[in-house]
């Protein structure tokens, strides 16, 4: 996932950033770019071809502010999650011009903060995700939310979706590196699980909702536990 940070504050700066970070670096690859003028954030998406996932955009009044900058980065991509940041109510209304997901007054709190980036990151993953599986006779494409879990056998990989089996090739420590932004854990050497498939944890199991019972090793229980907790929070906001 790809961020962008727009602000001249050192203090915004930071504090986003450990937000960002502290939130989600247990299982989601996060790449933050920091621009100190909504000039130069502009410029990266009309002629270098940056795009973002999500881009925080504080607003001032100078030669080209956030919401100048904000509709010009509308006109090359129209999916990006702007949250506008100002000191002023000023621009509110503008901000829904150029589609803003959120409008926060500065000064705000982390907790303020953390909460609406948490929107924007369910959000951001509430669509459809596809996932690409080249067996020996095929090239399959599935929803990555339609996958159970995927498990390791000698030298394949079985990825278990809601409509089945599939037997592909590859190591589970390549697929896991594809699939842990989607909210996938490693739980055992041989076991890779979505998370948003576990109905519950009792001592070393994991109860998945179509009732299958995945064993969690004890040298990974500590940090599958971690990123569970994580995913809790961040996908459904308890």
């Amino acid at each position: 996932m790809k961020i962008a940070i727009c602000d001249s504050d050192a203090y915004y700066i930071d504090l986003l950033k450990n937000i960002i970070n502290t939130g989600n670096k247990s299982y989601m690859d996060i790449r933050i770019t920091v621009f100190g003028r909504p000039e130069e954030l502009a410029v990266a998406h009309e002629k270098k071809g940056a795009r973002f996932d999500i881009v925080f955009l504080d607003i001032k009044d100078e030669s080209v502010n956030g919401i100048e900058a904000a509709r010009r980065i509308r006109n090359v991509d129209s999916s990006v999650l702007i949250i506008l940041t100002s000191q002023s109510m000023d621009f509110v209304f503008e901000g829904y011009e150029v589609d803003a997901f959120r409008y926060i007054m500065k000064p705000y709190t982390e907790e303020k903060i953390s909460r609406e980036y948490n929107k924007a990151f369910r959000q951001l993953f509430a669509g459809e995700k596809r996932y690409t599986i080249h067996t020996k006779s095929n090239i399959i494409t599935c929803n990555i939310d339609d996958i159970l879990y995927l498990e390791s056998i000698k030298r394949q990989v079985c990825a278990v979706t809601t409509n089945g089996r599939m037997y592909f090739y590859s190591k589970l420590s390549i697929e896991e590196e594809k699939l842990k932004q989607y909210g996938f854990v490693r739980v055992h050497q041989g076991f890779l699980v979505h998370m948003g498939h576990i109905r519950t944890i009792v001592e070393n199991n994991i109860y998945l909702t179509d009732n299958t019972i995945i064993p969690i090793s004890k040298s990974r229980k500590k940090e599958a536990l971690a990123c569970y907790t994580k995913y809790l929070i961040d996908y459904n906001g308890i």
